[in-house]
């Protein structure tokens, strides 16, 4: 049966008792900016499904969210220990600011987690930038969000979940201090294989940073399996294929697949929400006046989510197959991403000419091929063009899971569109009654988009039923990571809370030094 966001506090407090939850993310729930209409400081929730998801969570459980001080106006409010209570309006929780400076951001943000990790794990190291500095500020920064959570939890018993690939080192260095807590990691992009990842430098480092969790979560049992050959063959680890289980220097961790999803609920609100049928009739007069079908994508301007590879296929669908020239219409929303590094410049780039060729080839007076926007959108004006759409075009490289996939789903409550979805995107293992396609493969992937045009509306709708039916929702991936974290924990022997030996900055500069990394 599907979770209710209204369970998940009674749910976490069976599994964990009096423990308090600490979330540690690169992200804030929160931004303080400084209005410019009025001089005064107004607050601003980031875009963003897992802050959106886990702030109901937080105000229902009361506890302390870690996250970099990210907002102009941050350090304004926050009291003498950097710590603010959210949300203003009716505070529940603690947000805890982490600083960083114009080197922090540009070497462990844009430098290591943006220019080595990402890229590795999304199967482009060519793309990799391998630079001490950025692993030397990566560590360090690492080491403040750790010691930011041991601070929060000092004498306390607390269940810490830590965030995605900003924050590899961090569960080790806050275990070193604190072995009686219970740690869990979520790893929001893909685990390559072992003949990628072992191209890390600091692949042992990362390994042993992210071993000493409890419980590790990744999308796919695909991204799992690659996580423990690595920890087995690059960090020695003891691995226990049945058990999902990596041991090392007598802590186990459990290795588990968790795939995430969206607030379904939300989507299908705003969708059918009062004045939507004017606001998709206003839509369509603007991007398809003479009624022709429309197609939707919605992307960051990311090298792994495939822009390039859809412009190709829709140039092969407008040149091999003429009638669907001024017949479909496709929106593509990019939203600006990580404009600081050249590989993302590059594709910006790219993207614009691709475009403007692709119109300038089989535009007309009065018809435009392709409409590109180039912002971000709000919840609910994507909920409205997803439910315009005749179809939905992912055409991703490599992903995690892909939620622009379930986002279409949940808002196509007419049931008249098609999901086109790539292969390499996690959500196809979920979605199999998608048009699944090749985006390495132009020439069949705009053959599977004629085909999923002219489909006929009954198909479209039975396939659309099935998707919808097994849409499952972020409250049951949080209760299903939630679920199997008690477990574990609940299977540990209960240690008191304690305050280890701070050793740890010494000997991890230690490591870092014998490695040849520091600067």
């Amino acid at each position: 049966m599907p979770i209710h966001p209204e369970e998940m506090e009674p749910l976490y407090r069976r599994l964990f008792d009096s423990r308090r939850l600490v979330v540690v993310s690169n992200r804030e729930p929160y931004e303080h900016r400084w209005s410019e209409e009025v001089g005064e400081i107004e607050v601003r929730r980031p875009a963003g499904g897992l802050t959106s998801a886990l702030d109901p969570l937080m105000q229902a459980l009361g506890g302390t969210w870690v996250a970099w001080g990210s907002g102009e106006a941050d350090a304004n409010v926050v009291d003498r220990d950097n710590r603010v209570r959210v949300p203003p309006e009716d505070p529940r929780y603690t947000l805890h600011r982490i600083w960083l400076t114009h080197h922090d951001i540009h070497r462990y943000y844009l430098g290591f987690a943006n220019q080595f990790l990402w890229p590795l794990c999304h199967l482009r190291p060519d793309l990799t930038r391998v630079r001490n500095r950025y692993w030397e500020r990566y560590r360090r920064v690492n080491q403040r969000f750790a010691e930011a959570v041991v601070d929060e939890v000092r004498g306390k018993a607390a269940a810490v979940w830590v965030q995605d690939y900003h924050l590899a080192l961090a569960p080790h260095m806050i275990r070193a201090r604190r072995p009686d807590i219970t740690l869990a990691h979520f790893w929001h992009i893909p685990w390559p294989p072992f003949d990628v990842f072992r191209l890390s430098p600091q692949a042992e480092h990362l390994l042993r940073g992210l071993l000493a969790n409890d419980l590790m979560g990744f999308h796919l049992p695909t991204f799992a399996d690659n996580f423990l050959r690595c920890a087995r063959r690059l960090a020695g680890a003891e691995v226990d294929w049945d058990a999902k289980t990596a041991t090392l220097d007598g802590h186990v961790c459990h290795v588990g697949a968790f795939p995430i999803s969206i607030d379904v609920k939300q989507y299908r609100d705003a969708a059918t929400a009062p004045g939507g049928e004017e606001q998709m009739a206003r839509l369509r007069q603007r991007y398809a006046p003479n009624g022709e079908m429309v197609g939707i994508g919605v992307d960051r301007m990311d090298y792994s989510k495939g822009l390039p590879e859809k412009f190709k296929a829709l140039e092969f669908l407008w040149e091999r197959y003429p009638e669907f020239r001024e017949r479909f219409t496709f929106i593509q929303v990019a939203v600006p991403s990580r404009s600081d590094i050249e590989a993302y410049d590059d594709l910006d780039q790219k993207v614009d000419r691709q475009v403007w060729q692709i119109n300038d080839r089989f535009g007309t007076p009065t018809w435009r091929p392709i409409h590109l926007i180039k912002q971000s959108l709000p919840s609910d004006r994507l909920a409205i063009l997803y439910r315009m759409a005749d179809a939905c075009i992912v055409s991703s490289l490599a992903d995690g899971m892909n939620l622009v996939a379930k986002e279409f789903v949940a808002s196509q409550v007419d049931r008249k569109g098609v999901l086109v979805l790539s292969l390499f995107a996690g959500a196809a293992e979920e979605m199999e009654d998608a048009v699944l396609i090749n985006p390495y493969d132009p020439e069949g992937f705009g053959l599977q988009i004629r085909a999923a045009l002219s489909l006929p509306l009954e198909q479209r709708r039975a396939s659309m039923d099935r998707l919808s039916g097994s849409l499952r929702t972020i409250y049951d991936w949080m209760g299903d990571v939630f679920t199997r974290w008690g477990e574990i924990s609940s299977a540990r022997p209960v240690l008191p809370p304690v305050e280890a030996a701070d050793t740890l900055t010494a000997e991890l500069l230690e490591d870092g030094a014998e490695a040849g990394y520091l600067d």
